[in-house]
């Protein structure tokens, strides 16, 4: 009789079927993940049955059942087995169960602490015993020069002692200064100091800009303050102060004429761009292209 060989059993997990699909199909992970534009990770978590990497039940539903219909396995089977999985979620690991640290016995350190404790005590006697006698040796020696200074000082004679307070000297020629004097003197300096002057505020230029025709137009101040942003009608007469140097922006530069305070001023040709020019207006009046 001829033996037959016995068939492989079948996969049995979830992660096992999907991986024996796609091994089926002669598709790598990197392949799979191509073809469904998915990250790699998401094909190694769906066949290692690490859902919980996939996030809320609902993706990994999603995630399941079209991986499943891509490898040829029942989308629909796949997503019932997870539903059941998830109502009764497998034992856990043993093997993955961490176990209680083992602490260390805190007798032990309590040898080590005792010898320190009599160590440090028998450092401080030693201490102690050598400070005293040289204390002692500092007192015996000093006690000879405070009798001889105190003999001394009974054999003196006593004189009271007169303290003389002698005026203060005053060269000729020069007056007397008192404490009424010094203040008047102070505050005649006070009085002459000139307080600091206030620096002025730069001188505001005026820019009049009539339109024969509509122009958009902006203008800026010195401090980058927007003073004017709008368009401007036909006809019309914008005048504008500001403190120079101004940057002004003009649509139609054709249909714009300038005036800085009061002087006609023509708009620079290297200001214009197109129909439109970028110019400043300088302190001094004059007009320069906008860098």
């Amino acid at each position: 009789m001829s033996e037959t060989a016995a068939p492989a059993p079948a996969p049995r997990t979830i992660g096992e079927r999907l991986r024996a699909g796609r091994e089926r199909s002669g598709l790598s992970v990197a392949a799979a993940a191509e073809k469904l534009h998915l990250d790699p990770k998401v094909i190694e978590a769906l066949e290692a049955d690490r859902f919980a990497e996939l996030g809320a039940s609902v993706y990994v539903r999603g995630h399941l059942r079209r991986y499943a219909d891509f490898v040829g396995e029942p989308g629909l089977e796949m997503v019932n087995a997870y539903s059941a999985r998830e109502a009764s979620p497998p034992p856990p690991d043993l093997t993955q169960i961490p176990h209680a640290e083992h602490r260390s016995d805190p007798r032990r350190l309590i040898s080590p602490l005792v010898g320190l404790g009599c160590a440090l005590v028998l450092a401080s006697a030693i201490w102690w015993v050598l400070a005293g006698s040289r204390h002692g040796a500092d007192s015996s020696g000093a006690a000879a020069p405070q009798g001889a200074a105190a003999t001394a000082a009974t054999q003196a004679p006593s004189t009271p002692a007169t303290a003389v307070q002698e005026p203060p000297v005053q060269l000729a020629g020069t007056p007397a200064t008192t404490p009424a004097a010094s203040a008047q003197k102070s505050t005649a300096a006070a009085a002459v100091q000139t307080p600091p002057e206030e620096k002025t505020p730069a001188r505001q230029t005026t820019l009049r800009l009539e339109l024969t025709s509509e122009s958009w137009v902006e203008v800026y101040d010195s401090r980058g303050e927007r003073l004017f942003y709008d368009v401007a009608s036909a006809g019309s007469v914008q005048r504008i102060e500001g403190r120079p140097p101004l940057r002004v922006v003009l649509g139609n530069a054709a249909a714009v004429a300038v005036q800085v305070d009061g002087q006609a001023r023509e708009i620079p040709a290297a200001a214009v761009d197109g129909e439109g020019a970028r110019f400043v207006v300088n302190r001094s009046g004059s007009l320069s292209r906008a860098r």
